[in-house]
């Protein structure tokens, strides 16, 4: 069990950020749960910047942060680097800009919109995650 626990960290460790296999991994962003520090983060970031509003459209045009472009994503259309979503993200912003990504709490959305976007050269040093979702972040993004 502790060979499979060494081999596995080792085969993470060596993984590169523009692999397949690894493309999904949560690793190349930074992560906030705690939306003040999230909204501080995203206003004081001087650099180019986008917040990416990854819900369906239907919830983007009831209600989102002003600002907000809205890229819908699901499990489907983030799966590969050809995907539509992937070329509008990619059309949008260049790889040098932060992306501050929100939407749903699904974990397994926020890790799909990560591991993509970082497999198309955004990563840790570029982008942002707040992964509680809009319901949260809305009521202190004032």
């Amino acid at each position: 069990m502790m060979l499979i626990s060494v081999i596995m960290s080792l085969s993470y460790l060596s993984c590169d950020k523009n692999c397949e296999g690894c493309g999904d991994e949560i690793y190349p962003f930074v992560e906030y749960t705690d939306s003040k520090t999230f909204y501080e983060t995203y206003v004081s970031y001087t650099g180019p910047k986008a917040l990416v509003d990854t819900r369906e459209k239907s919830m983007y045009e009831t209600e989102h942060l002003e600002g907000a472009v809205n890229l819908p994503a699901d499990i489907n259309n983030t799966a590969n680097n050809d995907t539509q979503w992937c070329k509008d993200l990619l059309a949008l912003y260049p790889k040098s800009t932060c992306l501050f990504f929100y939407g749903t709490t699904s974990f397994q959305m926020t890790k799909a919109v990560a591991g993509r976007a970082s497999n198309l050269g955004y990563g840790k040093n570029n982008s942002r995650i707040f992964s509680k979702g809009y319901d949260v972040l809305k009521f202190e993004w004032k």
